[in-house]
């Protein structure tokens, strides 16, 4: 009987690891956070709030003390999983609903059981010492710097995109330091040496839009109309800190235009920059923070037109970044080229009026179209969209393509379906996923509604899918017949749009749109060469017929047209890339214009053609 009642015990109890088994995806406490534990969590937690204190000294060297505390809620009881990339000895308590708690720590992770959660609303305080990887602490100043999965190195949470918070801070700091965060101030107070900081709670944000910033600080405002933006900065060369009038008059440009665009007022509490020395980046979008790289910012006695160029474009990108990726953000961060797409895209069209004397074309094609080929032609390319399973891998997600491919492809998908008619699709998609998240698909889905063009198909093959295509011309007669090939073979096609100029008696332009693998032109003459992509609008190898390509490596310099000019010669180079120019020919080719090149652009193109270690690469 013994026997018997012991077997059903031992049945029992494995009956019941099977129904755990079942129940609960081992990846859930896998190291970083894990796309399924995402997914559960994102469909599980509700009105998430943060409550966050830190406790900053003037010496680098002490620990920070902090606290938080996470209120959400729940439909049912349920285990809690939070991420915290440290080592456990840094945690010093953790209550929930007002009870010392029990928990295990594993994988980066701290976990609460079920038995300690309630149904409806819960809050968990946990008491910790603040992990140093991600807050940057300097001698007389500190910052945070949490993109893209770097909160859970600072402080415990849940640590993906699309739970978004609000986010309330109280900072303990020296007398002497200013801080700044995402919201005003709403309190101070002075205690002795100490003085405490409380700030108004946040718009629902992101976990690595969260930002502070605290120590020895100056301070700027400007105020245009309605609105105030501060300046906060370390520098204290006169010269150089006399350029922030130029700073926030184009601060303000861009917010105006971002304003009028979207038909969205700018969406947070503030607007606010700080400017630092030896900031990582050259800016990170922190919602009413914006973070600035100081030599990117102060530039020199004598700034070179390109510099003053990319100073602005660095603005307008930042500022573009509040409406794409702030107000809506990606779900997960393999859409994380959506938020940068859109702040290269708008920053181009804000820059523009504001340089006039520029070749805007010319830029776009020697700063985004360059880059993007010279990654596209290698082996180990990718798709502008990349998988990703654990969010402690999005670092290598970004690079090339996704800076540089993916506004060439938004430009393409503008003009497949009308400037007005995106404008509108991303306006209703502001509105629609305002302080919430969306996937590219949900913009798509938006987009498709104002065209009457097959989007879905158009963000399949440029978007989902790597690589670019091989396009050959053929001239027989008045006859142009265009291949358009897959170097992977998978029969994809890239519709796009671009101009042919056509050689001969007259010198005529057409344009030539690709939407299948052949296309057939019946030209106005025969013409005794063509030259393709003289708009550079075009993407891919373009590979003219031998007769065309003989004349521009003799005579590409000739060409008084300087976008057509830069287009002609980045096609020559992927045709010595591809090795269909020897490397003598395409050496000559480029000293013999190299001499006579009077645009700063394009003689830039050929020093770096000239010098490049990659001038003898196979691809």
């Amino acid at each position: 009987m013994k026997t018997y009642i012991g077997y059903l015990i031992v049945m029992c109890n494995l009956l019941l690891c099977s129904c755990q088994q079942t129940t609960s995806n081992p990846r859930f406490y896998d190291e970083g956070v894990s796309q399924e534990l995402a997914i559960l969590r994102k469909q599980e937690i509700k009105e998430l709030k943060y409550k966050l204190y830190f406790s900053i000294p003037e010496q680098k060297s002490v620990p920070v003390n902090g606290e938080i505390a996470i209120e959400f809620n729940l439909d049912a009881p349920q285990e809690i999983i939070l991420d915290f990339r440290e080592k456990p000895e840094k945690i010093k308590s953790v209550s929930v609903n007002g009870q010392t708690a029990r928990y295990e720590f594993h994988n980066e992770h701290i976990i609460l059981p079920e038995k300690n959660i309630v149904e409806g609303k819960n809050n968990i305080t946990i008491k910790f010492i603040a992990g140093n990887q991600s807050l940057n602490r300097n001698d007389e100043f500190l910052y945070t710097l949490l993109v893209p999965d770097r909160a859970r190195t600072l402080f415990p949470c849940f640590e993906q995109p699309n739970l978004k918070a609000t986010f309330s801070l109280r900072l303990d700091i020296p007398t002497a330091w200013k801080a700044v965060s995402n919201t005003y101030i709403t309190k101070e107070e002075t205690k002795g040496n100490c003085k405490t900081v409380t700030f108004a709670p946040t718009e629902p944000l992101s976990t690595y839009l969260f930002s502070f910033v605290t120590g020895k600080l100056e301070h700027q405002e400007y105020t245009e109309g309605n609105r105030k933006i501060s300046a906060y900065y370390r520098e204290t060369d006169s010269k150089k800190v006399a350029q922030l009038d130029t700073i926030f008059k184009q601060v303000t440009a861009s917010l105006n235009w971002l304003e009028e665009y979207t038909n969205v007022p700018y969406p947070f509490a503030k607007y606010d920059f700080i400017i630092l020395p030896g900031f990582q980046y050259g800016g990170m979008e922190h919602t009413g923070a914006t973070l600035y790289n100081d030599t990117q910012m102060f530039l020199s006695e004598n700034p070179t037109p390109d510099e003053e160029l990319r100073r602005t474009q660095l603005i307008a990108h930042e500022t573009a970044h509040m409406w794409f990726g702030d107000l809506v953000t990606m779900n997960w961060f393999d859409d994380v080229w959506t938020k940068e797409v859109f702040a290269n895209y708008f920053a181009a069209l804000i820059t523009e009026p504001l340089f006039p004397q520029v070749n805007h074309q010319l830029n776009w094609m020697k700063t985004y179209t360059a880059a993007s080929l010279s990654e596209d032609r290698t082996p180990g390319t990718t798709a502008i969209r990349q998988p990703l399973d654990n969010l402690q891998n999005a670092g290598l997600i970004y690079g090339q393509i996704i800076y540089n491919k993916a506004p060439v492809m938004m430009v393409k998908l503008v003009e497949l379906m009308g400037k007005e008619a995106f404008r509108e699709g991303i306006q209703e998609y502001l509105k629609t996923y305002a302080y919430a998240n969306a996937t590219w698909d949900d913009l798509i889905q938006i987009l498709n509604s104002k065209t009457e063009q097959d989007l879905t198909a158009f963000s399949d093959v440029w978007v989902n899918q790597k690589g670019m295509p091989i396009i050959n011309f053929e001239v027989s007669g008045k006859q142009l017949t265009i291949h358009q090939q897959d170097s992977y073979q998978r029969g994809l096609n890239w519709p796009q749009k671009f101009n042919i100029t056509l050689c001969g008696t007259r010198d005529t332009t057409i344009e030539a749109s690709l939407t299948d693998s052949l296309c057939r032109i019946t030209l106005p003459f025969t013409p005794t060469r063509i030259l393709p992509n003289t708009d550079g609008r075009g993407y891919g190898l373009f590979i003219p017929d031998n007769n065309s390509l003989h004349w521009l490596l003799e005579h590409w310099q000739e060409i008084d047209n300087e976008t057509t000019r830069q287009a002609v010669l980045m096609m020559m180079h992927e045709n010595y890339q591809a090795k269909r120019i020897p490397n003598t020919t395409w050496m000559n080719a480029l000293l013999n214009g190299i001499h006579c090149e009077k645009n700063p652009l394009i003689a830039s193109t050929l020093t770096n053609y000239l010098s490049s270690p990659d001038r003898k690469s196979v691809v």
